[in-house]
């Protein structure tokens, strides 16, 4: 098995998963500990920054590696990419490092109300043609059975 170094002695990536496992465990309880393995594959530690419209929660934790240390805890069980608005998506991705505020970020007034992608549900866009199609389906003729 590989080892590390860290902090002078040598740990093998098992003990610093359990490591992070038990401090997820102190700080945020058994029950929100087992619903980040189930949604990250691993359980995180960090300061809630904030909370979107669509109740989604935004964390930091500065001592993670950069670019891992922010991240996204969705309200919904079916999370999907797109349910995280535009002024968060730029701070999740440290485009700006102002955590979004009505100050902060202001909308222009001409800009819609952000929608997440709704492929695949009844809310998504079905396009409909005016043309008359060129084929149609075949329909058999059917004869009544005698006897």
């Amino acid at each position: 098995m590989s080892t590390w170094r860290n902090g002078g002695h040598l740990a093998t990536p098992l003990s610093l998963v359990a490591v992070g496992t038990l401090a997820a465990l102190r700080q945020n309880g058994p029950k929100r500990t087992l619903k980040q393995i189930m949604a990250m594959d691993q359980p995180r530690v960090g300061k809630h920054v904030g909370t979107d419209v669509n109740g989604n929660e935004y964390y930091q934790n500065d001592q993670e590696i950069i670019l891992r240390n922010r991240w996204v805890e969705y309200k919904a069980w079916n999370h999907d990419a797109t349910q995280v608005p535009p002024e968060w998506h730029q701070w999740l991705h440290h485009i700006t490092d102002d955590v979004p505020t009505a100050q902060t970020v202001p909308t222009p007034f001409y800009t819609p109300k952000h929608q997440q992608n709704l492929t695949g549900s009844f809310g998504a866009y079905k396009p409909y043609s005016t043309t008359v199609p060129k084929y149609s389906g075949w329909s058999p003729a059917v004869k009544q059975r005698e006897g």
